[in-house]
């Protein structure tokens, strides 16, 4: 006997719902079917893929793994049937990129840009997630491409990893800032000051974290948090707030006079960015069309 797609989409229904009667409500089965269908895929595998209690059915470790792996190729076939759909109306794919709010707000779109000159009949969907976030929607087939920072890379795991620019961390206010008339200032010196931080728990956040635990300061106790860089960018530009931003993400406020931005003496380690690739996929023109794109700015602006 062999396993039959079906039978894992059963399987996925049933961790989905949380129960065999809401599962197989959801497919349009009857109950007794949908055990039936479970009881053989458990038969030929030789494994107990649910669970089964008073307070409904849970997937067991190799369940939960089966129907994660069985929604991963649906995935996965669902983009490969798009890219021929796009293919016969002579447009030459869809490419799916996740990047920090750093790389959304200047790698991607310079690279887009370079690629639109070449041929406008191409399609990208473009996602701001958290280093975190990136990998883990790449290894599950929702992104093709990722561009994340070095420090967040698995040391173990399929993935390529072809560095593009290192970013480095500044102070940033507003120009008439009383704190703008400095060359430099210590992060100790700024415990009293209104920071704009992005939200705990994302690789940025951490390495400013990690930089006051090290140096035994008091952490800032007046600050205001956002999940979205232009909110941030405006919070700096509108108020006496300070930000800990990377220089590349303020290059055009610094240019258009919006912000100022001075060094910081403890400096953090330059972060590196580069692709995020998975090497067990197959990479589409398009994909690879946008790699070889992105190395070449990353030279030019190195």
């Amino acid at each position: 006997m062999q396993l039959e797609s079906r039978q894992i989409r059963h399987l996925a229904a049933i961790g989905e719902h949380g129960t065999f009667v809401a599962a197989a409500k959801a497919l349009g089965l009857s109950q007794p079917a949908l055990s039936l269908s479970i009881q053989r895929l458990e038969d030929i595998l030789k494994v107990a893929l649910v669970e089964r209690g008073r307070n409904g059915a849970r997937l067991t470790e190799p369940g939960r793994l089966l129907a994660q792996r069985s929604q991963e190729i649906d995935q996965t076939m669902a983009a490969v049937l798009r890219e021929i759909e796009l293919s016969t109306q002579g447009i030459k794919g869809k490419l799916r990129i996740g990047g920090t709010p750093l790389a959304t707000s200047s790698t991607i779109p310079m690279v887009i840009a370079e690629i639109l000159k070449q041929t406008p009949d191409v399609e990208f969907e473009i996602f701001e997630q958290t280093d975190e976030d990136l990998i883990e929607n790449l290894d599950r087939g929702l992104l093709d491409i990722a561009i994340c920072a070095a420090w967040q890379m698995p040391e173990d795991g399929p993935h390529d990893f072809a560095p593009l620019f290192q970013a480095k961390t500044v102070l940033a206010m507003r120009p008439d800032n009383p704190l703008a008339q400095h060359s430099s200032l210590s992060l100790d010196q700024l415990q009293g000051e209104m920071w704009a931080l992005p939200p705990s728990g994302g690789s940025f956040r951490k390495q400013i974290d990690a930089l006051y635990v090290t140096n035994g300061w008091v952490y800032p106790k007046r600050m205001i948090e956002t999940s979205t860089i232009a909110t941030l960018l405006k919070i700096v530009r509108k108020t006496d707030a300070i930000s800990l931003l990377s220089r590349q993400l303020i290059v055009d406020e610094l240019e258009l006079g919006l912000l100022k931005c001075i060094e910081i003496d403890h400096q953090l380690a330059p972060r590196t960015f580069g692709i995020l690739t998975r090497n067990d996929r197959a990479m589409t023109s398009l994909g690879r069309l946008f790699h070889d794109a992105a190395i070449e700015l990353g030279r030019a602006q190195g």
